[in-house]
This record gives structure tokens, C-alpha cells and sequence, in this order.
């Protein structure tokens, strides 16, 4: 089971800091209707993938124009397909502006639009009040209930009083509206998702632990690492560390849509891949950081990529070659002094030269 927050304009007015508290995800507010997205939204969603946290991202629906709600949520959610779980929230007057219809046609089409299951926010009285039997068996359930008002302090979480009329589950249970944690002082939405975090990320459409084991970057011994785009749409380019300005060419903001990139700089979440105002947020793709880059003892994998390397026992380039290694031959690297590579004893040779060589990250 995961401990989830949800959080949105309220907790940003009041100054809320995710990484002030202790939580395995958020669930954040994006947009509402057609007119209103939320001032925090971007600011949350990415400190919560900075953070290696879970990440989901919600619509407050009208119940007026599903195609308009849903379109203006995507424009706003483009940049985390497959990072975050997307929701629609149905309450209040879009039940009754909208009803099952626009619920399902909402949620149908956002998932044909992202090839993602979309997760559907109700409350229990209208989970039972309304004819679900469709949309239950296609849509994973986020169930709001509160006995009462009372403060709960710490994640608590709770059986449902009642029960399910159409769902056969609950995916995720919001329990109070009054919860408590160290790091804010006001109320938060306390929730549990009855999974772990690779549930989680499936819902998510995510594919980047799959994408990770099968991205193996060479680089160079010295080099600091490699940055792989992966967020449909494109990632883009910040001006520093901060993340806080887009850069700017020609006048409009600058975006990589595609393509690796050599890491020359990495802080707070943030990778450098140019000039001093091309940074990258790592939540917008795959980072792998050369660990002889920043430490000579590190272990690492090198691939031979000339004809002529050999072992010597001495990292110097007037040392003698005792063995040779095959190009293309892949070998474990136990440190290195200078460009000199540790790869053996002394009998078959310590040091190879690591211009003969890439490191496998």
C-alpha cells in the first residue's frame, strides 16, 4: 500500500512544500473546466517526480462539455504522459450537469488520445446513486469517504463504511479531508493505494524502468554521464538549475523532442547539456551518470573499441601490452587512475588505456 496526498491551489496559497513531508506521492490538481489550470500544478508535479515519488494528476470536471474539459486537460498534462496516473474528478455539480455520460466519455477519450487507463474520483453516495456497470468494469475506482471531520493525524487509513454498488473495488481510498502531517500545519487529503509503486506506475502507462534496462550509453572515462528524452512532446530547456524560466530561441520556448545528450552538470534535479542556459528537468527523461566521473574507486563496465588494446601493469603509455582484448570485448572496471582503467591483476595486466575504451553506463 502506498500513503498518498492530494494537494492543489489550496496547500500552494498556503505555502505547502512537498518535500517537507513525508508521503509516497501526490495526486495534483491541473485543471478545472475549460478556463482555470492551477498556478502550482507544474511546480508540485515536477518536485514529486524529482523526488522519485508517485505522481497523479487531476481534472475538476463541470460537466458541461466533456470533449472541451478533456481536451483542455490534456493541453496542460501533454508533458507527463507515462509519468503520471491521470483522474478525472467527478463531484458535485458535474454529476448532475453531466452524469454517467459525460463521466465515460471523458475518460474514454482521454485514454484514446494518451493510450492510458484513466482513474475516475467520485464519492460513495454518488458511486451508489448512479448506473456505474460500464465505466466500473473498464476504470479504476478513487473513492472518497469521511466518517467525520475530526484531525487525523499521520496516515491512517480505514475500512469504507458501507459498500460498493458497482466496483468490485476500490483502487485508491480517500478517507479524510482532515489529515495531518509533519511539515504543514493545515488539513491535507489523506489517501491509500492498495498497491505498490510499480501498480502504480503501471496505471501510469510507465515504461521507464523497462526503458532504463534497455538504454546502455557509451561515453567516454571522464565524461559525467548521458540524458535520454523520453517525454512525448518533448522536453524543455531551462535557463539553470532552478528550472524556474524556459530558455528561449526565436522566441519561443526552446524543446528538445528527441535525442541523448551528453551530461556536463547535474543539481537538484536538474542535468546540464550545453551551455550554462541548457538544463534539462530530470523528470522530463532517462539520466545515467558515469560513476569514474565522480569517483576513481567506482565500479563500471567499459567496452573495448579498438583493434590494438592491451593490458599493462603500469598506467603510464610507455608501459609494455601483456594481454590482448578483443574490440568490442566488455570488461569490469574496479576504478581508475587517470585515464588508466583497472580491469586485472598483475599477472595478465592491471591498466588498460581508456582511450581504448567507452564506459557501458
Amino acid at each position: 500500500m502506498l500513503n498518498i496526498v492530494d494537494i492543489s491551489n489550496w496547500q500552494g496559497n498556503a505555502g505547502f512544500n512537498p518535500d517537507a513531508v513525508s508521503t509516497d506521492g501526490y495526486i495534483v490538481k491541473v485543471t478545472e473546466g475549460t478556463g482555470y489550470t492551477d498556478p502550482y500544478y507544474k511546480t508540485f508535479a515536477d518536485k514529486t517526480l524529482a523526488s522519485g515519488r508517485v505522481l497523479g494528476l487531476y481534472h475538476f470536471a463541470t460537466g458541461y462539455n466533456w470533449q472541451a474539459e478533456a481536451d483542455y486537460f490534456l493541453s496542460r498534462v501533454s508533458n507527463y504522459i507515462g509519468k503520471a496516473v491521470l483522474i478525472l474528478d467527478f463531484e458535485g455539480g458535474a454529476v448532475t450537469a453531466g452524469g454517467v455520460n459525460f463521466a465515460t466519455k471523458w475518460l474514454d477519450y482521454v485514454k484514446s488520445k494518451t493510450g492510458v487507463t484513466p482513474m475516475f474520483y467520485t464519492y460513495l453516495n454518488v458511486e451508489n446513486s448512479l448506473n456505474w456497470s460500464d465505466l466500473a468494469k473498464r476504470y479504476p475506482l478513487w473513492l472518497a469517504q469521511y466518517n467525520n471531520y475530526n484531525a487525523v493525524y499521520g496516515f491512517q487509513p480505514r475500512d469504507l463504511y458501507g459498500s460498493l454498488k458497482y466496483w468490485t473495488k476500490m483502487t485508491c481510498f480517500q478517507y479524510t479531508s482532515s489529515g495531518r502531517l509533519s511539515g504543514y500545519s493545515g488539513n491535507l487529503d489523506l489517501n491509500a493505494f492498495y498497491g505498490a509503486k510499480n501498480d502504480w506506475q503501471a496505471l501510469a502507462g510507465k515504461n521507464e524502468e523497462d526503458e532504463d534496462v534497455a538504454w546502455h550509453p557509451e561515453v567516454k572515462y571522464n565524461v559525467l554521464g548521458m540524458f535520454k528524452v523520453n517525454r512525448e512532446g518533448g522536453a524543455k530547456l531551462y535557463t539553470n538549475s532552478e528550472l524556474a524560466t524556459v530558455t528561449q530561441e526565436n522566441g519561443q520556448d526552446a524543446i528538445r523532442k528527441y535525442g541523448d545528450f551528453i551530461v556536463w552538470e547535474a543539481k537538484g534535479g536538474a542535468v546540464r547539456a550545453g551551455t550554462q542556459t541548457q538544463w534539462f528537468s530530470q523528470a522530463d527523461g532517462l539520466t545515467k551518470i558515469n560513476p569514474l566521473a565522480v569517483n576513481d574507486n567506482a565500479r563500471a563496465i567499459c567496452k573495448i573499441i579498438t583493434d590494438d588494446a592491451y593490458t599493462q601493469n603500469e598506467p603510464d603509455w610507455k608501459a609494455g601490452g601483456i594481454k590482448h582484448l578483443p574490440k568490442g570485448s566488455t570488461w569490469q572496471v574496479f576504478g581508475r587512475v587517470d585515464k588508466y582503467l583497472i580491469v586485472g591483476g598483475e599477472k595478465d595486466g592491471k591498466y588498460i588505456n581508456a582511450d581504448k575504451a567507452v564506459i557501458v553506463l
